[in-house]
């Protein structure tokens, strides 16, 4: 949240922590019809304005955003349309054809740079970015190598 919070526009008298603390107890409910894999849908639709935005914003003001950077990861390991023991995901995204021959070709940091390259998605500016390349390689082979939950709670 630290890496999201000078990002986001919230309407005054908003406790962002308080609403942070909800929205992770509603993800947790067994309960919930609007269930978290539907957030993932056309994920090339959101992630300009949900993560890469944020990390362009960090990018000009030296903040951390490391955490995005996995954010990015996870997505791209997401495309792959195959989770951690091999089952299938159901990718519903206008670009699916896309990621398939991008995953289908390449993989590790070539299967990275493949994706990075969706002007589309990342516009040109971040693929041109070193550090925004290379932190995001890097915690895309960790995913590949150590898995979502391992990643997550090294951060």
């Amino acid at each position: 949240m630290q890496e999201q919070a000078p990002t986001l526009s919230m309407p005054e008298g908003t406790d962002l922590n308080a609403y942070a603390t909800l929205l992770i107890e509603r993800f947790s409910n067994p309960s919930l019809r609007h269930r978290t894999w539907q957030i993932a849908m056309d994920g090339s639709q959101k992630l300009p304005q949900r993560l890469l935005d944020p990390v362009r914003l960090h990018l000009q003001n030296g903040g951390s955003w490391r955490h995005l950077a996995l954010g990015v990861a996870g997505w791209m390991r997401y495309t792959q349309g195959v989770d951690e023991q091999g089952n299938a995901i159901d990718v519903v995204d206008p670009m699916l054809a896309e990621f398939q021959k991008i995953n289908a070709q390449y993989q590790g940091a070539d299967r990275v740079k493949a994706l990075l390259g969706l002007s589309g998605i990342f516009a040109d500016d971040l693929p041109q970015n070193a550090d925004f390349v290379g932190a995001v390689t890097a915690a895309y082979q960790q995913l590949c190598e150590r898995g979502a939950r391992e990643c997550v709670a090294a951060l």
